[in-house]
């Protein structure tokens, strides 16, 4: 792995990562298959009633790593536990209004409006037993077919298999995810065979790699879009005229070229195309550098102007070369730029501190719809939990007016529409500027028989050895 996991569930951030790695030893009531739909997990069956009302039949005879019988009171409990105050999953569960275990097996879910996609929300939502869901050290005990053997931080985590595990039995007894910072160094364990799988492979190597018989390689672009974020609640970024300098100062294609390898899409909006709620009439702003000068002159900043530039340097792909390419091309309408790359843990930290006034940040659209980065990062903070990542200190009624009215429709069409009104009137406001959609990449050892989900998530109960080589 580039990068370690930020915690074990719940003493971790809300990072797509994370949950995927956390989520071979934790399930909810759903599961997403490859496409990212759900599918039937800690839950045999579902219905709904009304269009509030969800009613999950647990299969029989789930257990926890630890042998305890997985209860209806026990999902109730961890479902309420992850709409918690501080809790990981709080964004994710926010239309949650109560679970409830109507017997030993059967758990209602209300949620606070019609929310047909509360499904894919769950996937997120884990269960752990009642007994266990003590703050601030709650026990990683969880159903999924892995145990937490050992986390050293920043080193590895080695998960080992869960003998209680209800699926069939996954292909290896023991995995260990080891941290390799170093690009060239994950490269060369995969190689030289003391790695099967690595992540966020080179791009420089691609060829290196592809060429040899001993490793796949698995490119595509993902659903994780990159962009930059301005603080609008203070100079520079208050002034619209300075986002928009900004905006017109990028040129996408010249970033993807020099930074990324050529890999990756030119971004115009937070989701890429396959996402629910994609606006398709949003198009890569075009760079015009004489008028981002005219703009900055107008504003005040005709002899240029000072920023810093903060953002992490081990959690997207050549994440530290993007923010010196950004740095470069802002240079050239007059903008100084200091950039601060740190590693993730302390980047992650300054956000939740709220420090950065701008940054490069990335969002996931592992939903599959556009609702939750809209929720997450562009509407005004509520207590519970919407607008968490809104560290740009956005309000804008019209957008707030939007987000509600799509999360809270029940029907996809008309959802897919106000989200893509939101979409254009976050265009319309710059409190983000989109750069790229990234090019997801791994790498794979010939022996493993494995096709990524559309995420790119590592979820180990989908991993094989090969027929042809298989190995005890």
């Amino acid at each position: 792995m580039q990068a370690d996991v930020t915690g074990v569930y719940p003493a971790m951030r809300e990072e797509s990562f994370s949950f995927d790695v956390n989520s071979n030893i934790f399930e909810g009531l759903v599961r997403p298959r490859q496409d990212l739909t759900a599918e039937p997990a800690l839950a045999e069956r579902w219905e709904n009633p009304d269009e509030r009302t969800w009613l999950f039949r647990l299969r029989p005879g789930l257990r926890f790593s630890d042998g305890t019988p997985v209860t209806a009171t026990d999902v109730a409990a961890a479902l309420t536990f992850g709409q918690g105050p501080r809790a990981v999953a709080r964004n994710i569960l926010s239309p949650v209004e109560s679970v409830e275990a109507l017997a030993p097996d059967l758990v209602r879910v209300r949620t606070r409006y019609p929310f047909p996609v509360l499904l894919r929300h769950l996937t997120a939502g884990f269960v752990l037993p009642a007994a266990a869901l003590r703050p601030p050290s709650v026990a990683p005990i969880g159903t999924g077919p892995y145990a937490l053997e050992s986390w050293l931080p920043g080193r590895e985590l080695v998960l080992v298999e869960n003998a209680r595990y209800r699926g069939p039995r996954p292909a290896f007894r023991r995995v260990r995810l080891t941290v390799m910072a170093d690009p060239a160094a994950r490269s060369a364990a995969l190689l030289a065979g003391r790695a099967h799988i690595a992540d966020n492979v080179p791009l420089a190597q691609f060829a290196r790699l592809s060429s040899s018989p001993a490793v796949r390689v698995v490119s595509r672009p993902g659903l994780r879009v990159l962009f930059l974020a301005l603080r609008m609640n203070e100079p520079p970024f208050a002034d619209a005229r300075v986002r928009e300098a900004f905006d017109l100062a990028l040129d996408r294609d010249e970033l993807i070229r020099r930074a990324l390898d050529g890999h990756g899409q030119p971004a115009a909006q937070l989701v890429p195309a396959a996402v629910l709620g994609h606006n398709p009439d949003l198009r890569p702003t075009r760079p015009d550098r004489e008028r981002a000068r005219r703009l900055l002159a107008e504003a005040g900043y005709g002899s240029g102007l000072s920023v810093r530039l903060d953002g992490p340097n081990n959690r997207y792909v050549n994440d530290g070369a993007i923010l010196l390419e950004v740095a470069r091309q802002l240079a050239l309408v007059g903008v100084r730029v200091e950039v601060a790359a740190r590693p993730k843990e302390e980047f992650f930290a300054l956000l939740d501190r709220k420090v950065p006034s701008f940054y490069l940040f990335g969002w996931s659209s592992s939903t599959g719809h556009a609702g939750d980065a809209l929720e997450a990062l562009m509407h005004t903070p509520t207590p519970n939990g919407v607008g968490f990542e809104n560290v740009q200190f956005l309000s804008d009624p019209e957008l707030d007016r939007l987000i509600d009215a799509a999360h809270a429709s029940p029907r996809l069409d008309e959802r897919s529409l106000l989200l893509a009104g939101a979409l254009a009137r976050v265009a319309q406001l710059r409190p983000v500027l989109p750069l790229v959609v990234q090019t997801e990449t791994l790498a794979l050892a010939r022996e493993i028989d494995w096709e990524p989900p559309l995420d790119m998530a590592l979820r180990l109960r989908d991993v094989r050895w090969s027929p042809a080589t298989a190995r005890d």
